[in-house]
């Protein structure tokens, strides 16, 4: 049995974990377009945006401001009577780097956001139409080896008066029935008490 220096020397100065990881990557990139979540997705922010009102039906693909990028699109949790909204994930494929040029300057710095949070990606259906979501945050702060980032679709497009310049933007307005459900119910019975 190699000693565990001799070990090191055999994986290239790697832990056998690194090396793990390392072929769990190649396996997911080599069979990443077997899975029918797989698709390519569109990234861009707020200023790269040629069509800011528009939520679906995008043309993403034709769209020379909007950077490409392999992901997932998972459906996380279903709509059941305690859940509020069913809720989807992202996932990047493995070792893909941000490559949208601005975001270090932008988001990084400004905003202390690690990539792709607070960016806009538009994602194909089933049909092949693009519809506009929003990258809210990283799902599992836990998951090192294939993270994933939660998605909320856009639904409202968001107008104000800054300066005397009308301003829009799309974005998401949600809800939480159950929570306001739950805070309903228990002033009910601190009335019954």
């Amino acid at each position: 049995m190699p000693s565990p220096v001799d070990y090191r020397k055999i994986l290239g100065q790697k832990t056998n974990g690194q090396v793990r990881k390392e072929q769990s990557d190649d396996i997911m990139n080599n069979t990443w377009w077997e899975d029918i979540q797989s698709r390519v997705g569109y990234l861009y922010d707020f200023y790269h945006d040629n069509h800011i009102t528009k939520l679906t039906d995008m043309k993403s693909d034709k769209d020379d401001t909007k950077v490409p990028i392999d992901i997932k699109f998972v459906m996380s949790s279903s709509q059941t009577y305690d859940k509020d909204q069913v809720t989807f994930h992202i996932q990047l494929r493995p070792r893909q780097l941000c490559n949208v040029d601005y975001y270090k300057e932008v988001f990084e710095k400004q905003y202390d956001a690690t990539f792709p949070i607070g960016l806009y990606i538009d994602i194909p259906d089933e049909q092949g139409i693009f519809n506009r979501w929003l990258i809210v945050d990283r799902a599992n702060y836990n998951v090192t080896q294939f993270p994933t980032f939660e998605v909320l679709r856009c639904d409202k497009v968001f107008q104000w008066i800054m300066d005397n310049v009308k301003m829009q933007c799309a974005g998401v307005l949600r809800s939480q029935n159950s929570y306001n459900c739950a805070l309903h119910k228990g002033n009910f019975m601190s009335k019954v008490l």
